[in-house]
């Protein structure tokens, strides 16, 4: 009897797992780089920024009084957004890369949008996390499905 081949297109377990690592590995140096987005409208405004970074994120507290506070809130996520997806896109060639800083680039643009026009109750509570935890996670598995799966050979 004759076997009959289909061809499907898998992600590779492996570098899927070594895309979650980088992902993950990267999370502190892009809320570092957020919080210094609010760091430097701080400064600029003549004031002293704090930044603290931890697993569950970052904080700035800014000394004084902000003079534009739509450029406060904004410019946290849009320095890190713009820094990651440039950075992401660059690296279009090497894959894991490529989704990893693409991803936190997408999700901190997103937290740029949300945290400058949402209620700031809604920005510091758990729900804030579960919103941002749900974007991320769709655009990593859109970002691999769309660009790092590959066609196998399947028997049946």
């Amino acid at each position: 009897m004759k076997s009959h081949s289909r061809y499907a297109k898998k992600l590779n377990k492996k570098r899927v797992l070594i895309c979650m690592i980088m992902f993950f590995a990267l999370l502190p140096v892009f809320s570092y780089l957020h919080e210094a987005g609010h760091g430097l409208v701080c400064i600029a405004d003549g004031n002293e920024a704090e930044i603290s970074v931890d697993f569950s994120g970052g904080t700035t507290l800014c000394h004084g009084d902000v003079s534009n506070l739509f450029a406060y809130k904004i410019s946290g996520g849009l320095l890190a957004g713009i820094i990651g997806t440039t950075i992401g896109i660059a690296l279009f060639r090497w894959k894991i890369p490529f989704i990893a800083i693409t991803t936190i680039g997408a999700g901190h643009l997103v937290n740029a949008v949300i945290e400058t026009f949402a209620d700031s109750y809604f920005t510091h509570g758990g729900e804030w996390s579960l919103v941002l935890g749900f974007i991320e996670f769709v655009t990593f598995f859109s970002l691999l499905i769309i660009f790092d799966r590959k066609t196998v050979k399947q028997n049946d």
